[in-house]
């Protein structure tokens, strides 16, 4: 089994404690307040053009909220996420609706060593960001290596898009935002992430997209400092 040098950066819990079983039995309920699972799949699906020969591998998969959608369109999903508790509600699911073309693995972006043949396509929606601008590219350069050439990468985060002397009206922005659309909770957890996680500017993650070995195909602007990228290799 590989195992990365001591040096690497340990991937923990950041922001909202997602190790904690009652806040990932609570994660969907959250989130279905303002988000649509099924169209963010349906979304996916259709801009990566996925195909039922694909195997597609998401990483920081959570509950599973899109991962268990997706398998209807492919051959399989392998789902990656650091927490058990969360990769514990996404088997229960599963169980519960007969789906079998999953593969769960408990670990990050750094921690997930691939094995077998590459993979068609990568997902990772609002994940990204638990990591440092450094270790985002090492992150990167491994999507890269899991996937076939000519593969595709779907990567929708929490990515800045304002200029840096308007990063608190912008961030305020967001922040209201949220309390228009979502639950206290969810706006506490937005300022959560700006305090303390790594979100970092478009320019930034374009650039290490490149440097990774990632062709951007797309740039799409969802929400004020809300951006998803389709990138190929």
């Amino acid at each position: 089994m590989k195992t990365n040098p001591t040096w690497y950066f340990t991937e923990k819990q950041i922001g909202v404690d997602y190790l904690d079983s009652k806040i990932a039995e609570e994660y969907d309920k959250e989130h279905q307040s303002f988000r649509n699972f099924k169209a963010e799949a349906e979304d996916i699906v259709d801009k990566l053009k996925i195909t039922k020969e694909d195997v597609v591998l998401d990483f920081g998969c959570g509950t599973g909220g899109i991962a268990l959608k997706l398998t209807q369109y492919c051959k399989k999903v392998i789902c990656v996420d650091l927490s058990s508790e969360m990769l514990d509600v996404l088997r229960v699911k599963a169980e519960k609706q007969g789906i079998t073309n999953i593969e769960t693995h408990c670990a990050g972006f750094l921690t997930y060593h691939h094995k077998g043949e590459k993979v068609d396509k990568v997902v990772s929606k609002f994940a990204l960001h638990h990591l440092p601008d450094f270790w985002k590219s090492i992150a990167l350069l491994k999507m890269a290596d899991i996937l076939k050439t000519g593969g595709n990468l779907y990567l929708s985060d929490v990515v800045f898009n304002f200029d840096p002397k308007d990063h608190e009206s912008s961030i305020n922005g967001t922040i209201n935002n949220m309390e228009d659309i979502a639950s206290k909770s969810m706006v506490n957890e937005t300022i959560t992430h700006i305090k303390d996680e790594f979100s970092t500017y478009d320019w930034i993650i374009e650039g290490l997209l490149e440097k990774s070995g990632f062709s951007i195909d797309s740039k799409i602007i969802e929400a004020n400092n809300f951006l998803t990228y389709i990138c190929s290799k």
